[in-house]
């Protein structure tokens, strides 16, 4: 794009928008409310976050008559929890969507069954299977389209829709809904692999290039795994496909704009724009998204947009949540925001006023990656589950997070841990799995499987790589020279699916140094499992004196709310083993 043709771009959407002057308060009425998500969309990939390439006029002047937040944090570096999140106001654990073949709780409300309980007409145009009805983000729209993707989905197809295709149906969706207060959620894949952008979008930022990249995923799929090498020629061909691709989804996001305002809708809508995630490219390792949760894929753009308002742009430079967009819709549509929301409304600072930055958690169970960080402003931990390791990174001197310096700033990190624990419940109706020595080494070995997913892993000893995950239903650990204790929490999804146990002591199995539940009674054979609902002496703790006697102590937390629990089957499971993600 030419500097004439972005300043034309820029032009248009002012127009449309209207010009920013002096400012006013909002009217009472309630606004129609346009959110748009963009999948894969890096915040640092967009002029109005400092991108020197033109990828992005339409959404660079939503920025200037709107309120641009700087520090926006993802609550999962993948789409379908964080989708979810954003939709639900929860965090991942919060909401329990974390991976493949999980549907969303009953008893959790949706940003749109809450707008239509207000009395908003509620429309959604996405386009992936990770935000359709297979997962339960079409409850509470009047309208869901998902251009049939849930109908035999195979990931090689290639079914999902172009950015065009996704604004014409929003466009139908905008002239229906019009005339009364309408929620309307536009979701783009573009941005996601394949980088296939189509003519003129795809040689835009393209220079001579002679490599095999072609953009799709089989050209680059044997390097996503960190310790693949890229050469270099390929990561840049690579990132200027991808540029392409936001560089035509931004069109289609100004086609929509000015679509709102040709439909008589724009003048009294809220526009919102952020992403879902991010994308690597080979920053640490890797490439895509889905296990790591740097800066890179957690860090994502949102701007907001009050069409009611005429003022100056303004930008925030205090951090604030993915999960902050529920309440905030709610609070500008006067509904009420349901009290097991975990963000809070980001209106303050649309209004002009100023809030304290919020403590940041993401998280990922992908690919067997059991990992959360906790993100504040200049500095940040990862907690990884799955080897036990931990990091921190001063994201002053260091924004590309390289130097890990947990050693040097232990102390502060576990302030950010005991931080992160507090915000995420790892152990409400999960397992716990101890084991005590008697005050001399021994080695404290076995398994645990489970023919649900593991949902959570929290391991209650220090030493690093000493346990693994195998493909989320089974757990191998191993340690020796223990000479008073250590153990695992986790949980399950479903909470009722069959848990097994396979433990040793010293290299040997038996019953007689395990103890399960209050009444410390012993498994008949081992291995042994559970299914089903448990009796009571389970549910609670044995009493024994870690390093004053030797043995494996079982038990299992209370759970929740049965309407809580994720619906979670196998044939879900098989429909989408096609996908490509999972193992």
């Amino acid at each position: 794009m030419t500097g004439r043709e972005a300043l034309s771009a820029l032009g248009l959407l002012l127009l449309l928008l209207g010009t920013p002057g002096t400012g006013c308060a909002p009217p009472r009425s309630r606004p129609g409310i346009v959110l748009i998500l963009v999948d894969t969309l890096r915040a640092d990939h967009l002029g109005a976050y400092g991108y020197s390439r033109p990828t992005s006029p339409s959404l660079d002047a939503v920025a200037s008559r709107g309120v641009l937040f700087e520090q926006a944090i993802a609550s999962a570096p993948w789409t379908l929890p964080s989708a979810m999140a954003l939709l639900t106001g929860r965090l991942p654990s919060g909401h329990r969507v974390e991976n493949d073949g999980m549907k969303l709780p009953a008893g959790i409300p949706t940003l749109a069954q809450v707008l239509k309980d207000a009395g908003y007409r509620t429309s959604a145009v996405v386009s992936h299977i990770y935000v359709s009805g297979l997962f339960g983000f079409d409850r509470g729209f009047d309208h869901f389209e998902d251009f049939g993707l849930t109908r035999d989905y195979r990931f090689e197809a290639g079914r999902e829709p172009r950015a065009e295709a996704v604004t014409d149906r929003a466009l139908e969706q905008i002239r229906v809904l019009k005339g009364r207060p309408f929620f309307l959620l536009v979701h783009y894949f573009d941005p996601h692999w394949d980088y296939d952008p189509p003519p003129p979008f795809k040689t835009r930022f393209t220079g001579p290039y002679q490599g095999t990249m072609t953009g799709s995923y089989q050209s680059f799929s044997r390097y996503i795994q960190p310790g693949a090498e890229l050469a270099p020629e390929d990561r840049r061909h690579l990132v200027d496909l991808y540029d392409g691709e936001i560089a035509y989804t931004d069109s289609q996001v100004g086609r929509l704009l000015e679509g709102l305002r040709e439909a008589g809708a724009g003048g009294g809508t809220v526009v919102v724009v952020t992403s879902d995630h991010g994308e690597e490219f080979k920053e640490h390792g890797s490439l895509g998204h889905g296990r790591n949760l740097y800066d890179e894929v957690v860090k994502v753009p949102l701007i907001v947009a009050d069409l009611r308002v005429k003022g100056a742009a303004r930008r925030v430079a205090e951090q604030v949540r993915s999960i902050d967009i529920f309440p905030t819709l709610c609070e500008l549509a006067g509904a009420a925001v349901p009290p097991e929301v975990q963000g809070r409304s980001l209106v303050p600072w649309l209004s002009g006023g100023r809030e304290d930055s919020r403590g940041a958690v993401s998280e990922t169970i992908r690919f067997d990656a059991y990992r959360k960080s906790y993100r504040e402003p200049g500095e940040k931990i990862v907690v990884r589950l799955e080897d036990n390791r931990r990091e921190f990174y001063d994201l002053v001197s260091d924004p590309g997070e390289t130097h890990n310096l947990w050693k040097e700033k232990e102390g502060r990190a576990l302030i950010l841990e005991q931080a992160l624990f507090s915000q995420v419940d790892v152990l409400a109706g999960g397992w716990n799995l101890r084991w005590s020595s008697d005050g001399t080494p021994h080695r404290f070995s076995g398994s645990v499987e489970t023919d649900g997913v593991f949902a959570s892993l929290m391991p209650l000893y220090g030493e690093t790589g000493r346990h693994r995950v195998v493909q989320g239903r089974r757990i191998d650990f191993d340690l020796e020279g223990v000479v008073r204790g250590g153990g695992l929490s986790f949980s399950v999804e479903p909470p009722d699916a069959r848990v097994g146990f396979a433990l040793a002591l010293d290299g040997r199995e038996g019953a007689d140094f395990v103890q399960i539940g209050g009444e410390r009674s012993r498994p008949p054979v081992t291995p042994f499992s559970f299914a089903g609902p448990l009796r009571s002496d389970i549910l609670r703790r044995p009493s024994y004196r870690p390093g004053g006697e030797i043995g494996f102590f079982l038990w299992k937390n209370a759970g929740g709310s049965p309407s809580d629990a994720v619906d979670l089957t196998e044939g879900m499971r098989e429909r989408l083993r096609s996908l490509g993600y999972i193992q």
